[in-house]
């Protein structure tokens, strides 16, 4: 029994520096270096999703005004268009208006021409139905 804790000692003492404290240096430093990376990766994928969010928020301000702009250039062209219709209606109107003065000014022309040949055209269409030379 002396021998086999003799040996045990002897082991304990001579593998305890050469093996067993390297061995729990490099498990401590796999540790280390394990739990490094993951607070590592913890960091990054923070800073991902805080990336993530500050790109999402830019690409939906980004939107938000290219639909004030759309909004916009669409008043914009309804309001010209609005203008334009207005002036070719008022145009329109005034063309209307002209043409109608002169239809009615080249009806009285016409009736006062007429008028005053009446008893002429009278006379003529009753002596072609008679057959009567005037």
């Amino acid at each position: 029994m002396f021998i086999q804790l003799g040996i045990y000692l002897g082991l304990v003492l001579i593998l305890g520096p050469l093996l067993f404290r390297p061995w729990l240096e490099a498990q401590e430093r796999r540790k280390q270096a394990v739990d490094g990376a993951l607070a590592k990766s913890k960091t990054l994928r923070s800073e991902a999703d805080e990336m993530a969010r500050d790109y999402e928020q830019r690409i939906e301000a980004a939107r938000e005004k290219a639909h004030g702009v759309r909004s916009e250039a669409r008043r914009e062209e309804e309001t010209a268009q609005g203008t334009k219709l207005a002036a070719v209606r008022d145009e329109a109107a005034a063309t209307l208006s002209r043409e109608r003065e002169r239809i009615a000014s080249e009806t009285s022309a016409a009736r006062d021409s007429l008028a005053s040949r009446v008893d002429e055209l009278a006379d003529t269409i009753t002596a072609k139905l008679l057959g009567r030379a005037s």
